[in-house]
C-alpha cells in the first residue's frame, strides 16, 4: 500500500540528499568501482531516477538508481533511493538489501531506515521490523509516513502475538486519524482479539469462578439465550448474594422478553433488590422510572428519574425520561430545564430535540418549539439515510472510501 504524501515526504528526505551526494561521488573517483564517471553523467542518472519516481515510473527509477549504485557503490544515498524505488514498486523483498547497504554506509540516514522497516514488515520479518518501528514510528514528522509505520507495527505485533504492543501503536494512530476506516477496523480487530484472549484465559484458569460465570452470562445474553443467561446470574448470586449489578441485569433481561404483568412485577423486584445492595445504581433507578412512566405513574417515575440524574448528571436517557414524565404530570415548565440539559449533552439526539420541542410548545414558546422540531426532523432524515447506507454496505452495494492509491 503506497500513500502519495508519504512518498513525497521521503523523496524530499532521500532524493534531494542524493542530488548532493552525486557531486561528492564525481569529485572522488576512488568511490566508484567502475572507471571515474563525469559529474554530468551521475547528475543525469540521478535526475532521471528522481523524475521517474515523481511520475510513478518505478521500473525506470530502479534502472537509474541501480546503475548509480554500481557506478558509485560507496554513496549511501544512491542505495537508499534504490531501496525506496523497489518499495514503491511493491517489490518489498528487493528493497531490503539496498536499504541495509545505505544504512551500513551512513547509519544516520532516516529514509532507508523507514523503508527497511516497512519492507521487513511486508515480507513477514516482524521481529526486526518491530525493532526499527519502535525507534522510528514516533520520530517521523510526516503523519502519513507515521500511519504507514504504525499500521505495519500493529500487523506485525498481532502476527507476533504481542497484542499489548499493538495497542501501543494504535493509541497514537487513533489520535492522529480518528475517522480513518482502516485504523478503526484495525482497532476493532485488536481489541476484540485482546478480549477473546483474556476471556479464554479466564475460562481456562478459573472456570468455576464468579467472574467466569458472569462472562458466560453476558455472552449468553448477547446471543439472546435469556433463560440460560438468567441461570448463570442465579449461580453468581448463589456464590455471592451481594454481588453488585446482577439483580439489575436480571431485571433488564426480564424486560427484554414477553412483558406480562407478572414479568413486569418480577423485574421491578429485581431492580429494587439491586438498589438495596447498591443505592448508587443509576441504571436500576432509570429502569424503575421507565417502568413507572409506562404505567402512567408519573409521581413515582419523576422520583426515580430525579434520583438517576442525581447519580449520573450526564445520563441523557434519565434526563429525557424526567422531562417526559414532568410534561405528562402537568409540570411542563419544570420539564424544560432537564430537556435542555439533555440536548446540550447530546446535541445529536433526535429524541431529546423532539421532547424539548414538545415541552416548549406546552409552555407557549412556539418559535423555540419549531426550531427544535426542525432539528429533530433533519436528524431523523439523516438517521434514515445512514440506516439505508449501512444496509447497502452490508449487501455489498458500496465500498469503503479508499485512503491509499492502488498499486501502479
Amino acid at each position: 500500500m503506497r500513500i502519495r504524501l508519504a512518498m513525497a515526504a521521503c523523496l524530499g528526505l532521500v532524493v534531494a540528499t542524493s542530488s548532493r551526494a552525486q557531486v561528492t561521488a564525481a569529485k572522488n573517483p576512488g568511490l566508484a568501482v567502475a572507471p571515474p564517471t563525469a559529474q554530468t553523467d551521475l547528475a543525469q542518472l540521478n535526475s532521471e531516477g528522481a523524475a521517474a519516481m515523481r511520475r510513478g515510473d518505478f521500473a525506470a527509477a530502479i534502472q537509474a538508481y541501480g546503475r548509480l549504485t554500481k557506478l558509485a557503490p560507496a554513496v549511501a544515498e544512491f542505495h537508499a533511493n534504490l531501496g525506496f524505488a523497489y518499495y514503491s514498486a511493491g517489490r518489498f523483498r528487493e528493497a531490503i538489501p539496498p536499504s541495509r547497504q545505505a544504512l551500513k554506509i551512513k547509519p544516520g540516514l532516516t529514509g532507508p531506515r523507514y523503508f527497511l522497516a516497512l519492507s521487513l514488515a511486508q515480507t513477514g520479518q516482524c521481529p526486526e521490523a518491530l525493532a526499527l518501528i519502535d525507534k522510528d514510528v514516533m520520530r517521523t514528522p510526516d503523519l502519513q509516513l507515521k500511519r504507514l509505520l504504525g499500521t505495519s507495527g500493529v500487523r506485525c505485533a498481532m502476527a507476533s502475538t504481542q497484542p499489548d504492543k499493538a495497542v501501543d501503536y494504535l493509541r497514537p494512530l487513533a489520535r492522529d486519524f480518528p475517522d480513518d476506516p482502516e485504523i478503526l477496523y484495525m482497532a476493532t480487530l485488536v481489541y476484540s482479539d485482546l478480549s477473546t484472549r483474556a476471556s479464554q484465559r479466564l475460562l481456562h484458569t478459573a472456570p468455576a469462578s464468579l467472574q467466569a460465570h458472569q462472562l458466560n452470562a453476558e455472552v449468553l445474553e448477547l446471543q439472546g439465550r435469556v433463560e440460560d443467561a438468567r441461570e448463570e446470574y442465579r449461580k453468581i448470586l448463589a456464590m455471592n448474594p451481594r454481588q453488585p449489578g446482577i439483580h439489575q441485569r436480571m431485571g433488564h433481561l426480564l424486560l427484554a422478553g414477553e412483558l406480562t404483568p407478572e414479568v413486569r412485577e418480577e423485574a421491578r423486584r429485581e431492580f429494587e433488590k439491586e438498589l438495596q445492595l447498591d443505592p448508587a445504581n443509576e441504571l436500576a433507578e432509570y429502569e424503575l422510572g421507565e417502568m413507572a412512566r409506562q404505567a402512567r405513574q408519573w409521581t413515582e417515575a419523576i422520583t426515580h428519574f430525579q434520583r438517576a440524574v442525581e447519580l449520573d448528571p450526564a445520563s441523557v436517557e434519565a434526563l429525557v425520561g424526567l422531562g417526559k414524565s414532568l410534561v405528562s404530570a402537568g409540570h411542563a415548565a419544570d420539564s424544560v430545564a432537564p430537556l435542555e440539559r439533555a440536548v446540550k449533552l447530546a446535541p445529536a439526539s433526535s429524541v431529546a430535540h423532539y421532547q424539548l420541542s414538545f415541552a416548549y410548545r406546552r409552555v407557549g414558546r412556539e418559535d423555540d418549539a419549531k426550531r427544535e422540531l426542525a432539528l429533530y426532523q433533519g436528524m431523523h432524515e439523516e438517521d434514515e439515510k445512514l440506516r439505508q447506507t449501512i444496509r447497502a454496505g452490508i449487501q455489498g452495494a458500496i465500498s469503503q472510501p479508499q485512503t491509499a492509491e492502488p498499486p501502479e
